[in-house]
């Protein structure tokens, strides 16, 4: 009986190594780091294309952003001067860089929560979320009184207590260089910032208690809706979807009425309100919407990402005469 077996590679050259050397048939989500060698330009390569190799490629509907604690005492708070921290180290983040190299392309700069492809999303809508303006991030920090007081060449707080950024991050080669990016993007405005470094699971436990200060995770919609994105501000979510604990009573009743509303114009003002306040209040600083690429032998059949969908390949088969045939091949070579 025909099944399907998952291979779960974390690192990106091994998990390219194993497509490459067929003992694969589906390559899911080439990493970013072999963009530019399995398709450049957003073209297969000619010798995957000899192979008869298929590539599809797709917009997720998702968010990949950086969260701030609400509850923390240094990132946290709704007040004037800790919003205008969270809003400079946004600004101070370059998105472009992020998106030329590091995600090698593979990504477009995020405006708001709400990730493409789900009502709600409006391609139109332009802000402040992937500015990227260093000198006005350092005049955000000096008018609050996040300067440098001792002399030591890094800014402090207000009250002249030491300013370290906590950014928990995982192992793997792709976290490794956004934190290499983060740690350049806050050295040029005078921020120190340290980085803790484990295992995803664990992380996403701290981060449910409220225990970690900064951490960049992606966020993926189950459904076509706003609504998913939207959650993550939305106050009763805390510690589950709404990592950044972030609760502000004119949100939550927006979220709320939005939530009951049919599709429509009036849903739809309420729903730009409520991206309008996260971009204000900066609990998230978002990053980009993630472009994936999928890549299969000629043998599979029927493969179709619906990005909504998690068990895409109970939906796939395998053309064994096609399989055998290549197999043959390859062994007269």
């Amino acid at each position: 009986m025909p099944r399907a077996q998952i291979a779960i590679i974390e690192e990106p050259q091994p998990r390219w190594l194993s497509f490459l050397n067929r003992e694969q048939d589906v390559a899911v989500e080439v990493p970013a780091d072999f963009a530019d060698t399995a398709f450049p330009n957003g073209r297969l390569a000619p010798n995957l294309a000899r192979r008869g190799i298929t590539m599809f490629r797709y917009a997720r509907a998702d968010v990949s952003q950086t969260y701030f604690n609400m509850e923390d005492p240094l990132v946290g708070g709704y007040t004037p001067q800790k919003v205008a921290l969270r809003r400079a180290i946004a600004l101070a983040v370059d998105i472009d860089r992020e998106i030329r190299t590091v995600r090698r392309g593979q990504a477009i700069p995020a405006q708001s929560a709400i990730g493409p492809e789900v009502w709600g999303y409006d391609p139109a809508f332009k802000s402040e979320m992937s500015r990227f303006d260093r000198a006005r991030a350092m005049a955000l920090l000096d008018l609050y009184g996040w300067v440098d007081r001792d002399g030591d060449g890094w800014r402090d707080q207000p009250d002249g207590r030491p300013l370290v950024l906590q950014y928990a991050t995982s192992p793997d080669q792709q976290s490794r260089q956004l934190a290499e990016l983060w740690q350049k993007n806050m050295n040029a405005i005078g921020l120190r910032i340290e980085f803790t470094a484990a295992k995803w699971p664990e992380q996403l436990k701290a981060a449910r208690a409220g225990k970690l200060m900064m951490w960049g995770v992606g966020w993926n919609a189950a459904q076509p809706d706003a609504d998913t994105f939207l959650s993550l501000g939305y106050g009763p979510s805390k510690g589950q979807s709404n990592l950044a604990r972030f609760d502000l009573p004119a949100f939550n009743a927006i979220y709320e009425r939005q939530r009951v509303l049919p599709d429509g114009p009036e849903r739809l003002a309420l729903i730009d309100e409520a991206k309008k306040l996260l971009i204000a209040y900066m609990p998230y600083k978002e990053h980009v919407h993630r472009i994936y690429t999928d890549l299969t032998e000629p043998w599979v059949v029927g493969y179709h990402r619906n990005i909504f969908v998690r068990e895409f390949w109970k939906y796939v088969d395998i053309d064994r005469a096609a399989l055998a045939r290549a197999a043959n091949e390859r062994g007269s070579e």
